[in-house]
């Protein structure tokens, strides 16, 4: 019996040894750190209604980028590895497409931080693929902080080939997002004062008389701000609005759109791809639809159908990379790539030519 049990084990680990090697075979480790100095800002001034003139040119540092990961993807055969190595910022094309280099399981895991243009950041994007002959699997998480677009994604589909070339999928996606189309703020404003808001965080306003000729009776009324602090941090309302209100805007908007939660939505998609490669020419293009949706998670009051007041809204992404090398010296290419989910819409373009002398 102990024989047996020994037989088991050594069997069990050499088939978790092999399954262990062969979904990290190829794969890459990344780490890499990028700081650059930030654009160039004009200064700025500010006079107040006293005269006094204040300079109100933002500080700004170094932006930079502090990304790391593990990543297995196949480049397509148009794909040149541009670096010797990995440093996060390479864009795979493919990745979007319902199609790779090779069949079976690709994966990236990859998170992001850093500054651009005064704005910290975080970004991560996690995705796991499997494509066979006839399905298609893939759960993906994508958060970018840049664009504030953060969502997940489990797609399953059936997959039919038509040639060797040319492919169509279909199948069903859930993906669980942010209330996207709901503006907390705008909501607040239908029944209250935009004041109103400023005092609730603290703030306090006091108004003054203007007379601008000086005959004793009042032309205009503005306000001045304090802070919670008792600090007079703006001169008129329209300083403050432009200063000091859109902050309060912002947080106001996170801080209601947290307490909302996360919704899940139900989505039937359907795709398409087509691929053409030869060493003077190649076509890579694909497209997924989303035409059709069902609420499946969180609060509905606050569901994308129930902001735009129907279920059969479109959302799509599409891509296309074209090269051509016209001669030996002359050649052009094209990749561009937009998606458009919810109220969220990102567009990727590259357009070139390349002239050998």
């Amino acid at each position: 019996m102990k024989k047996i049990l020994l037989l088991l084990l050594l069997v069990s680990t050499s088939v978790n040894a092999q399954i262990f090697k062969d979904i990290f075979k190829y794969s890459t480790v990344f780490g890499s750190y990028t700081e650059t100095s930030p654009l160039f800002t004009p200064e700025q001034y500010f006079v107040t209604q006293a005269g006094d003139v204040i300079n109100i040119t933002p500080e700004t540092s170094n932006d930079y980028t502090i990304s790391f990961g593990i990543r297995k993807i196949a480049r397509m055969d148009y794909e040149n590895r541009e670096n010797r190595f990995y440093d996060g910022s390479e864009q795979n094309m493919s990745l979007s497409s319902n199609i790779g280099s090779v069949k079976g399981l690709e994966y990236l895991f990859q998170f992001s931080k850093g500054r651009q243009q005064g704005r910290d950041f975080k970004s991560e994007r996690y995705l796991i693929r499997y494509i066979a002959d006839y399905w298609i699997a893939k759960v993906e998480m994508q958060h970018n902080g840049l664009i504030c677009l953060d969502y997940k994604t489990a797609d399953l589909r059936l997959r039919l080939p038509i040639g060797k070339k040319f492919s169509v999928s279909a199948g069903a996606a859930v993906r669980t997002h942010l209330p996207y189309g709901y503006s907390p703020i705008s909501d607040y404003l239908d029944d209250n004062n935009w004041w109103d808001l400023a005092y609730d965080y603290g703030f306090q306003d006091i108004g003054y008389y203007i007379d601008y000729d000086f005959d004793g009776e009042a032309d205009e009324i503005d306000w001045y701000w304090l802070n919670e602090d008792g600090e007079r941090i703006a001169d008129t309302d329209l300083d403050f609005r432009k200063n000091d209100y859109t902050d309060i805007v912002t947080d106001y908007n996170e801080r209601e759109l947290d307490a909302i939660g996360i919704l899940g939505t139900l989505s039937f998609v359907v795709g398409a791809d087509y691929y053409y490669f030869r060493d003077k020419f190649w076509l890579h293009s694909w497209g997924n639809i989303f035409p059709k949706h069902q609420h499946i998670y969180g609060d509905e009051d606050y569901s994308y159908e129930t902001f735009i007041g129907k279920d059969n809204w479109l959302d799509f992404n599409y891509g296309v990379v074209f090269g051509w090398n016209i001669s030996k010296n002359l050649g052009i290419f094209t990749e561009h790539e937009r998606t458009q989910f919810w109220d969220k819409n990102l567009v990727f373009t590259k357009i070139g030519i390349n002239l050998k002398l």
